[in-house]
């Protein structure tokens, strides 16, 4: 039997390549998957799962788990983000399925078609992910690269400043009734927006970096953190509540470990935060004023219900049973966490694609470039990613609802678009080119055990695209291939200001 500790040291760990049979996992790291891979069956197989879609997703998270060792381990970003796939379609929901003792697939409409996508699918990631390692990178662009502590605080007070202006400037538009913009200053504005909620992370390395006393607990901090959770609140969005808090809970699992008490509680405290009062608060005030009218009256409305869902025990449990709905859990009350079985999105579109035919074929796919090009040379692209498209295929929005977007996942858009061969080269390609645009930027960021500049990418990664590699269409994830212009942006914005910085600024 394998030690626990020594389980987890190998699954974090690079393999060592010692012959042809072990090019990207050692024979301890393969009996360990295999192992795993036989009590998912099993459960599986207990609950009175279809015996067909049990063994699919047993595969599916087999070639999930190679592909987090082919991107280099839980320590790299690639590792990392296949983790967070394979945890965050199957592996999560399995688990919790297994635990009320109810079959995988009782609530898939179509459950072998989409357990069949599942095993493809990351049969795929897990090629694309091999491929792209074999390929060497040249660092010209990389950003990756040693930088001084006061580089790392100017670029703290950057991302911390440009992302919130680009976030309140985004709003202006809609705040005035204009309805939706896009191309132009929004553009920008909207990119740095995105990076709100990390804007946490910089100042936490560079106080860990200081060797700051309580860094955790420093002013400037815990200042930080709930500016972060009051703007999330207000934003009506569940991600934006939640992930600054969930960062900072990265980050101190990074320099305490896994094993740390505290940081456990804090992680306790914020999932029960998040299930009781974000999740029903996010899903009832968006529709209900909080997406409407000026920044004043958009404000009033979210803390009086944000208020009455915390203190008013009444309307939170009315506001909950109204908004919660099952999905791939049976159970209303399980409702915050269909997020974490995303192959219960992934069949409704499945099913729907396969019950009417209804392939796209390129549609989906060039709908990502168009939203790639510039508004100057491209004036009529979309405004938004192909989520709405695919949703009234799924039937999941009404007919006149042209703007809400559903996540179904980049695997139920490649079958959606050219059946299972579209699902496997579609998947293996994507990400092989997905992750090598990625180190030509910024090499191969992991974490190391330091706050250095590795592990800030690292971070960065993990931050920008543990929502959207799982939730996103193609679409998507195509038009964030733009992120290096953004990244150079704020890089060059830090490299200015450093400049302007005492030689011995402190901070701690």
């Amino acid at each position: 039997m394998i030690p626990p500790q020594l389980a987890i040291d190998s699954f974090c760990s690079r393999p060592q390549r010692v012959s042809i049979f072990s090019l990207f996992a050692t024979r301890q790291q393969l009996v360990l998957l295999l192992g795993i891979t036989a009590v998912v069956l099993v459960g599986q197989l207990i609950t009175g799962t279809n015996v067909v879609v049990a063994f699919q997703f047993a595969i599916a998270i087999l070639f999930g788990m190679l592909s987090v060792l082919a991107g280099g381990g839980l320590r790299s970003a690639f590792g990392c983000l296949n983790a967070i796939l394979i945890g965050k379609f199957l592996l999560v929901g399995i688990i919790i399925k297994f635990l009320f003792l109810e079959p995988a697939d009782v609530t898939l409409r179509s459950p072998e078609t989409t357990g069949l996508v599942m095993a493809t699918g990351f049969l795929g990631l897990f090629i694309g992910t091999i491929v792209q390692s074999r390929f060497s990178c040249p660092q010209y662009w990389s950003m990756n690269r040693p930088t001084s502590d006061d580089m790392l605080l100017a670029f703290s007070i950057v991302v911390f400043i440009l992302s919130y202006l680009g976030y309140f400037a985004s709003m202006i538009p809609s705040t005035n009734g204009e309805g939706i913009r896009t191309g132009g200053w929004l553009g920008f504005a909207r990119a740095f927006a995105a990076l709100k909620s990390f804007a946490i992370v910089p100042p936490m390395l560079y106080l860990w970096r200081k060797k700051a006393r309580l860094w955790m607990t420093h002013p400037a901090i815990l200042a930080l953190l709930t500016w972060s959770a009051v703007v999330g609140i207000f934003s009506t969005s569940k991600e934006d509540a939640v992930e600054p808090l969930t960062f900072y809970a990265v980050v101190g699992f990074m320099r305490y470990g896994l094993r740390d008490i505290r940081m456990w509680s804090f992680a306790s405290v914020s999932l029960l935060y998040y299930a009781v009062l974000i999740f029903p608060y996010a899903q009832y005030v968006r529709h209900n004023g909080g997406r409407e009218g000026s920044l004043a009256q958009r404000a009033e409305v979210t803390k009086d219900t944000f208020w009455r869902i915390a203190t008013d025990s009444n309307f939170r449990s009315a506001t909950s049973e109204r908004v919660s709905a099952a999905a791939y859990f049976k159970e209303p009350g399980l409702s915050p966490f269909n997020r974490f079985a995303m192959v219960g999105e992934a069949d409704r579109l499945v099913d729907a694609t396969e019950r009417q035919h209804a392939f796209t074929g390129w549609e989906t796919i060039a709908w990502g470039f168009k939203l790639l090009t510039p508004s100057f040379l491209f004036p009529g692209k979309p405004v938004f990613e192909a989520g709405n498209h695919l949703a009234h295929i799924a039937g999941d929005v009404g007919s006149s609802d042209m703007t809400t977007q559903v996540s179904y996942g980049i695997m139920a858009n490649f079958y959606n678009a050219f059946s299972l061969p579209g699902v496997l080269v579609g998947t293996s390609i994507f990400f092989a080119g997905f992750y090598y645009w990625i180190r030509l930027f910024l090499g191969d960021a992991r974490w190391d055990g330091g706050p250095n500049t590795s592990a800030l990418w690292f971070i960065w990664l993990v931050a920008s695209f543990q929502h959207s590699v799982v939730e996103s269409a193609v679409s998507g994830l195509i038009a964030s291939l733009s992120f290096p212009f953004v990244l150079a942006v704020l890089w060059v914005a830090a490299r200015w200001l450093s400049l302007f910085l005492p030689r011995k600024t402190v901070l701690a």
